[in-house]
């Protein structure tokens, strides 16, 4: 029975992540990635301290050519083995009923499908965290060698896979020395030594300065604002309000055990350490995706726990209702992924596409993400936004010079609103330009649209 419910959930999932693989557009990061991953070579792979995300999409691109559809094979692959992972870390927690239940929750996520459909690093994380976490607690439950190695492997293709995600680090540390207080022995001790001394090794190489700047140069100060509340409110929206409010009741009304210790481990002291990095460095609230799975086994375990309080009819009627209303919730925010928010993504390749139709040969191009422009339509040359930003006389002055080439302006309101929040530029833009096209997509709570304007 388990192995069927487990399919019907598995085959769902594998179809919300096959849809529209190749429809949704590229988004910037992704460009970087795709563009990264095809110069990947064994003369550069050191200066890409996330490996396994680009080796995998260039292998993605082989296999399945170089398209949105290629480029996101292998991720989408990865999310679909990741719902099998979750089920299995459930069912070693609780029991497999709790592990169907957070499969099925995951399958549904919007925030999980969205990552599983991106040739980007997240889904990688959430997969060999799911597995690190799952082969270190039964290592440490059965005192055995064998698993301790191979949740070391998986936690050094975590980290490879995006290298902030070492916080993990301390998080299992926390729960082992739990476990040493209550049991210690030899064996779990030389099995703990052997998990723990490649990781403490590398701190030692902290003193150098150089190793500083490499560490911290790429992420940057926060410029964004990227406050405590911000990462909070991106993990409770990511996961949905209804999972994160039954996956805290959930946390509250289970025993304190293992399995709830340790889930607290997993995903509380990495989301603490990046609140208090936040005061510093640029994090996002999606670095920690990788916690997620943590919040919907909670939940599942708060669905559990209400059909074992409530006894009789009503209790199994409401311990039907609630996980129904949590999959119809979660199914709800599918339909706007794919019918309302464009996946997620802007219309990057219909505004490209519409330019494409009415461009000349010495046309330029001018927008926030030239990279977006190279990849899309690299027969126009690309124009930073920035050098309108820094001097909008100089800027026109050069323009006119040129003989005034006709200029196309790619305005992307999420990029816009951050750097051009009072609207001069754009101001600037509408009074030269005419408006071409607008192409409008909306999602989490952000406004996405492109407008396309031709200045002539």
């Amino acid at each position: 029975m388990q192995i069927a419910l487990l399919s019907v959930v598995a085959i769902f999932g594998i179809a919300l992540r096959f849809w529209n693989l190749g429809h949704w557009s590229f988004w910037i990061d992704e460009v970087f990635t795709v563009r990264d991953a095809q110069n990947l070579s064994l003369n550069n792979w050191q200066s890409i301290p996330n490996p396994i995300p680009y080796l995998a999409v260039k292998l993605s691109i082989l296999i399945a050519g170089n398209s949105e559809w290629g480029s996101r094979l292998i991720p989408c692959i990865v999310g679909i083995v990741s719902l099998l992972a979750v089920f299995g870390f459930g069912r070693t927690l609780f029991n497999w009923q709790v592990g169907l239940l957070s499969s099925a929750f995951v399958a549904c996520s919007s925030w999980h499908l969205f990552w599983s459909q991106n040739a980007r690093y997240p889904v990688f994380t959430f997969l060999f965290a799911v597995l690190t976490a799952w082969f270190f607690y039964l290592s440490l439950e059965r005192d055995s060698t064998l698993l301790t190695i191979a949740a070391l492997a998986c936690c050094l293709c975590l980290i490879l896979s995006h290298i902030l995600s070492v916080v993990i680090v301390p998080a299992l540390a926390a729960y082992a020395i739990i476990c040493l207080l209550e049991n210690s022995n030899r064996k779990r001790w030389i099995n703990l030594l052997i998990f723990f001394i490649p990781f403490a090794m590398p701190v030692f190489a902290l003193a150098f300065p150089e190793v500083r700047g490499y560490l911290f140069s790429g992420w940057g100060r926060n410029e964004w604002q990227r406050s405590p509340l911000y990462i909070v409110l991106t993990l409770v929206q990511g996961v949905s309000v209804p999972i994160a409010v039954t996956a805290f009741f959930g946390f509250v009304a289970t025993p304190f055990n293992k399995s709830t210790r340790f889930l607290l481990c997993y995903a509380g002291i990495p989301l603490a350490l990046f609140l208090v990095a936040s005061q510093f460095q640029n994090v996002a609230g999606y670095y920690l995706f990788w916690t997620t799975s943590a919040y919907f086994i909670f939940a599942a375990v708060a669905c559990e726990q209400m059909w074992k309080a409530i006894e009789g009819r009503a209790g199994s009627i409401l311990g039907i209702l609630v996980p129904c209303v949590l999959v119809v919730t979660l199914l709800s925010q599918d339909y706007l992924y794919f019918k309302i928010e464009n996946g997620g993504r802007p219309k990057w390749r219909e505004a490209f596409a519409a330019i494409q139709t009415e461009k000349h040969p010495n046309d330029k191009v001018v927008l926030s993400e030239p990279e977006m422009g190279k990849y899309y339509l690299p027969e126009l040359s690309p124009i930073y936004i920035g050098e309108l930003l820094d001097d909008k006389k100089g800027f026109e002055r050069q323009w006119e010079n040129s003989g005034r080439d006709r200029l196309w302006f790619v305005v992307d309101v999420a990029s816009f609103n951050v750097f051009d929040a009072n609207e001069n530029v754009r101001s600037w833009i509408r009074q030269r330009g005419h408006l071409v096209q607008t192409f409008p997509a909306f999602s989490r709570a952000k406004d996405r649209t492109i407008h396309i304007y031709l200045l002539e």
